[in-house]
């Protein structure tokens, strides 16, 4: 091999050598490239599965929250906190933050409701607490500005609802019967319809809620608070009429708590109340029909009479009155007295003139060793004014009849009167031995 092959083979072994150079370093150059590009794609990933966990997305929603309420767009933050709550519905910070907004804005309802939802939800102690703070703050607030009503009671109640041992809500309990129910201010008249409404209603229901509560949760010192309600005024308690059995069967359940012998009391007095009710069902019917005659028959029965006799000597039990003592539909009083409760129903005057009343009369009037026997109805006004004012009065009496021209004989007999009151004066028909033989009419 000549000199010239020689260099040739040389040249082409080192061009080759060269390119095998070449190549692997265009390899390593690739290697290096995927290798960053899937470092790169790598990290991107990481930020991605990041941004996407539920605490990141929450904590996102938070800071939104936080930052719409320093501008006091309250609106925006609960929606982000409502955004928070899709991505995880047991957060519960979310929950006092929504209640946070919620109270800055002034709606204390909708803060309660979503603590209480947070509470129902997650089962967490400190959102329960948060939701007794909430509402027992707004009954410390109504006390102190002295707006203390049967809400701001049922508010404690409700309290004791959820958590039947906070003392806080005992405590404000104590607060609200002193505010309520003290003859100063005299609130057991708002169970009577008023101008404001009837609120009998709305003490039954807080009172069945208390006795829920009890038996579920029973303890001596929830017992002594129902006991003490169940007395809705110290001394006097004013009530319609068309709620007297509601009242009785609070009384009766109440007595199978534990009651005291106050409440056993009232609970007799108002089934007396009750019973009296029912008797003169009779009498209200057979005024209304226009037909007084039947009322001779249910004057002399031996209840009537009982009850009259009852009155005159003192024996009376639970029922007040003296002389004329009325028997009304609308509205009636229990009374305490040093012997216990009494009750009264209202009279023509008190029940407005928008309802007919019956009086049973117990005055001592004696005719020759015989008590006389009265009844007397005023019916409903004509126009909602006190005039003209009527009242029919029948009296059943032992005196001289009128029996021929000049012959007068003493018996029994019915009198019935007519009287009408006008404001220039009253006129009155009377009528002797009503319904007898010798039946005779007189105007003055």
């Amino acid at each position: 091999m000549n000199k010239k092959e020689l260099r040739r083979k040389r040249t082409g072994r080192i061009a080759r050598a060269k390119r095998r150079k070449r190549r692997k370093r265009i390899i390593l150059i690739k290697r290096l490239s995927f290798v960053a590009a899937l470092l790169v794609g790598l990290a991107g990933a990481g930020l991605i599965i990041y941004n996407s966990m539920p605490e990141t997305k929450i904590s996102k929603q938070l800071k939104e929250a936080n930052a719409y309420i320093e501008t006091q767009d309250y609106d925006d933050a609960i929606a982000s906190c409502e955004e928070a709550l899709k991505i995880d519905s047991t957060s519960v910070e979310v929950y006092r933050a929504m209640a946070g907004a919620y109270l800055t804005k002034e709606d204390h309802t909708a803060a309660e409701q979503i603590l209480y939802q947070g509470w129902e939800t997650t089962q967490d102690e400190s959102l329960l607490q948060y939701y007794c703070t909430v509402i027992l703050n707004e009954v410390v607030e109504e006390i102190n500005d002295q707006n203390c009503s049967l809400e701001t009671l049922d508010k404690c109640v409700s309290a004791l609802e959820k958590a039947p041992d906070n003392e806080d809500a005992f405590q404000l309990l104590d607060a609200c019967y002193t505010r309520l129910f003290t003859e100063e201010t005299d609130i057991g008249r708002m169970l009577c319809n008023t101008e404001e409404g009837c609120s009998f209603n709305k003490y039954q229901d807080i009172m069945l809620k208390m006795l829920l509560i009890y038996e579920t949760s029973p303890s001596e010192r929830l017992k002594e608070q129902i006991i003490r309600f169940a007395v809705p005024g110290e001394t006097e308690i004013s009530l319609e009429v068309s709620h007297l059995q509601e009242y009785q069967e609070l009384l009766t359940r109440i007595g199978q708590v534990g009651g005291d012998e106050q409440t056993a009391q009232l609970s007799a007095c108002t089934a007396k109340a009750i019973e009296m009710q029912e008797f003169f069902k009779e009498a209200f019917q057979i005024f209304e029909s226009g037909d007084f005659a039947p009322i001779k028959e249910f004057m002399n029965t031996e209840k009537y009479i009982s009850l009259r006799d009852e009155f005159l000597n003192g024996t009376m039990e639970y029922w007040k009155g003296e002389t004329y003592i009325p028997v009304s539909r609308e509205k009636m009083r229990f009374i305490k007295e040093d012997d216990g409760w009494k009750f009264a129903f209202a009279d023509y005057e008190e029940c407005g003139n928008a309802s007919a009343v019956v009086n049973l009369w117990s005055a001592k009037h004696e005719d020759d060793g015989v008590q006389r026997l009265c009844i007397s109805y005023e019916p409903v006004s004509e126009n909602g004014e006190y005039y003209p004012h009527t009242t029919y009065e029948v009296i059943y009496l032992y005196s001289n009849v009128q029996v021929g021209r000049d012959n007068y004989v003493p018996q029994m007999n019915y009198r019935f009167e007519t009287r009408v009151e006008t404001q220039e004066g009253t006129v009155t028909e009377l009528i002797g031995d009503w319904g007898g033989e010798h039946e005779w009419t007189m105007e003055f």
